[in-house]
């Protein structure tokens, strides 16, 4: 058991529970945090103490995490920590799965010395092939199940559902066959699994057709090279004397299992996780049960149970959340969908705001999401006129919604909205812009590529897109090294007026940016991110992109911006789907709102908070409520039933069925992390939260409000 140590930082106030965790020396140590009780701090002090007070090497210390942004935000803090203690050298060794199963399969044999990795849009392209060729050859399986009453545009549409499905589906099995290290040669040939099987053979077959992994097969690889060379596992297993995880309610099988052969030779692995806080076992491999398990079975368990985020009025509804669900949830399954680990006020360290600035309203709109969705805009802007000093947030749970809230605060004239949606405009607008610079560092002395680059940058550098046309062709006529640099020849005079001074500038800028090209090139990107931007969301993006690009290239200054170019091409064609869910170094100015999903806003926090759509439908209490699948396949859900008979061939999976179907299965996994995603929302707002329903969903029909709504309202008019 751990015992309370004195602070090794005693410019540092720490809560008991904070000194107990402070007090690890070795073994395995589960840390289970609340939100908003320190557990990325907790993480930080834990290294530096190992490396300042117990003289462990920094390179000795190993850290998975779970998000590249989380990589670098940890590193960051580390280090400042020891710069400011006058220690020498860097921490660097915090890893992704990803990233650190390449390090393992590039120290194996020769084998993965030319390793190549098929990225997402070619992946999604080489399963959208697979599968329309399977479907054309087997008719005689999925054309019957295609209702329609003899009306060929309803049999038109039913037919494009279910092949959406049906490749969703595939995706999905393979990734979890490979996260369970399943290959294709050991899945039955029944069942929707069955039709599965054959397309990941053949996707499997076209890897090495093509001499590629995908980022599923690294874990596994590296898993069964540790395994299966007793070389190579002392090898790896010497890398480190302390492992850590971040975000370990996240982890998957395979981390889990890359974790335990890492850390054997010394055990010292501490997890640091909130069970509560599991959102994304439906988009990814993440089980949530794996740390819950972990810290059952730990002899050391540590809870910071302690926060200062929240008014006492947030962490009773929060802690009356985790209460009903534990005792009175109508399904008994889904009464462990939250741990039972209630959320104290701080002791010590940072003070929770006061009650007489916390407060918690339930909204009830008796019209359209939409009109719901306007009343919550016009409250919105209301709290950052009577309250300048705070931030708002207003979270949804998905992204239509959100873009429609963004159209109302625009349309109410909302003067500072930050846009933190996947895939949104303003995100896009910024990898253009880098897009456009970038294929012009490609081809420097090509007219078009410089007059794509001003195109994409007009509006930043102030030119006004009625004057930017005539601007283009003359840029197009003319010899870029000309207008950049005037030494290598007399530059055509620039026509009067404020418009073209700007582009005057503008060609100056890009001029000095070219020049800082001889530097490696994650440097000269940095200093145009900076040059370009000055909003949080506009920077994390460029330094995500920088960060994402880095992990595909390296840092070598000697890559060309030909290769760059290509690389950033990928990103755009993923469309942003590999933008994590946290925010590196996201901070609101005051007076902003900000517009997020509810996965995205996980890690951050606002003043106040709006929670719209607390329905029946988006958190869910009984089946019938959401029932999942095809409705022309009565409601069997193709991806459920796959994974159900998947999971059943693995003597490792965690996973266990609770009810009488995997179809109903998947909605209890469903509403289980509907409950979890909820309580995410509640415990983002430090001092006022709203949460509200409207009368009628989006297809103009009447709908309830969600029995979790219900149930924490009349909880809190009784208070």
């Amino acid at each position: 058991m751990l015992g309370l140590a004195s602070s090794p930082f005693p410019e540092v106030t720490l809560r008991p529970a904070q000194q107990q965790a402070l007090a690890y020396q070795s073994g395995p140590l589960g840390i289970a945090a609340v939100p908003g009780s320190g557990k990325t701090f907790i993480l930080e002090l834990l290294i530096a103490d190992l490396i300042l007070n117990r003289g462990i090497p920094p390179e000795r210390i190993g850290v998975f995490t779970y998000m590249r942004s989380a990589r670098g935000n940890l590193i960051s803090r580390i280090n400042q920590r020891l710069q400011r203690a006058g220690y020498p050298d860097r921490f660097t060794q915090a890893f992704t799965l990803h990233s650190l199963s390449l390090r393992v399969l590039r120290e194996a044999p020769s084998r993965w010395e030319e390793l190549s990795i098929l990225e997402g849009y070619e992946q999604e392209r080489l399963l959208s092939r697979l599968c329309r060729a399977w479907l054309v050859r087997h008719t005689q399986l999925w054309e019957p199940l295609i209702p329609g009453d003899n009306n060929p545009q309803k049999i038109a549409q039913n037919r494009a559902q279910f092949r959406r499905s049906f490749q969703q589906m595939v995706q999905v099995v393979i990734s979890r066959a490979k996260n369970l290290r399943l290959g294709p040669e050991v899945i039955p040939g029944e069942g929707y699994l069955g039709w599965a099987a054959p397309i990941y053979a053949g996707y499997q077959a076209e890897l090495r057709r093509l001499g590629k992994l995908d980022y599923d097969d690294l874990g596994w690889q590296a898993v069964d090279l540790i395994e299966g060379s007793p070389e190579l596992r002392e090898q790896v297993q010497n890398w480190y004397d302390y492992l850590f995880e971040d975000e370990a309610q996240d982890s998957s099988p395979l981390q889990e299992e890359l974790l335990r052969l890492l850390s054997q030779r010394t055990g010292n692995l501490v997890r640091v996780g909130d069970p509560n806080q599991s959102i994304m076992g439906t988009f990814t491999s993440a089980e949530p049960r794996l740390f819950r398990a972990f810290c059952q079975a730990s002899p050391q368990v540590v809870l910071l149970d302690e926060s200062s985020r929240s008014a006492p009025q947030i962490i009773a509804l929060a802690n009356r959340l985790v209460e009903w669900v534990n005792q009175q949830h109508p399904i008994p399954a889904l009464r462990t969908a939250l741990a039972p680990q209630p959320i104290q006020l701080a002791t010590s360290g940072g003070q929770n705001p006061p009650a007489s600035e916390g407060g918690v309203d339930f909204l009830r709109v008796v019209g359209s999401p939409e009109e719901e969705l306007q009343q919550v805009a016009r409250q919105a802007i209301a709290a950052t006129q009577a309250f300048p000093g705070q931030t708002v947030a207003i979270l949804v749970t998905t992204n239509e919604l959100g873009g429609k809230a963004l159209s109302y605060l625009q349309e109410m004239g909302a003067e500072r909205v930050i846009d933190l949606l996947r895939g949104s405009p303003s995100q896009r607008r910024v990898l253009l812009q880098l897009k456009g610079i970038i294929d012009w560092f490609a081809q420097p002395t090509a007219p078009t590529r410089l007059a794509a680059a001003v195109d994409c940058l007009a509006d930043w550098a102030g030119i006004p897109r009625a004057e930017l046309g005539p601007m283009l062709t003359w840029i197009r006529a003319s010899l870029p090294e000309r207008l950049l640099f005037p030494n290598f020849g007399e530059a055509p005079a620039l026509p009067d007026g404020p418009p073209w001074q700007n582009l005057g500038r503008l060609l100056r800028t890009l001029a000095g940016w070219l020049r800082a090209g001889r530097s490696p090139w994650p440097e000269v990107l940095n200093v145009i991110v900076q040059s370009l931007y000055r909003k949080p969301e506009e920077l994390f993006v460029g330094r995500y992109v920088i960060d994402q690009l880095e992990q595909v290239l390296g840092s070598l200054p000697e890559t060309d911006w030909q290769e760059i170019a290509q690389e950033f091409q990928v990103i755009l064609d993923h469309r942003l789907n590999n933008l994590p869910s946290e925010i590196f170094a996201f901070d609101p100015e005051p007076g902003s709102i900000t517009v997020s999903t509810l996965h995205r806003a996980k890690g951050l926090e606002w003043d106040q908070v709006f929670i719209p759509q607390v329905s029946a439908y988006e958190f869910p209490t009984q089946y019938e409520e959401r029932p999942l699948g095809l409705r022309f396949l009565e409601d069997v859900d193709m991806t459920a039933e796959a994974l159900a008979q998947l999971r059943q061939l693995s003597p490792k999976s965690c996973w266990d069925l609770q009810a009488d179907s995997a179809t109903k299965q998947a909605f209890l996994d469903l509403a289980a992390e509907r409950l979890r995603l909820l309580y995410v929302g509640i415990t983002r707002s430090k001092r006022r939260l709203t949460l509200s329903v409207s009368s009628q969903s989006r297809f103009g029909t009447e709908q309830s409000s969600s029995l979790v709504f219900r149930v924490l309202s009349r909880s809190f008019r009784a208070g």
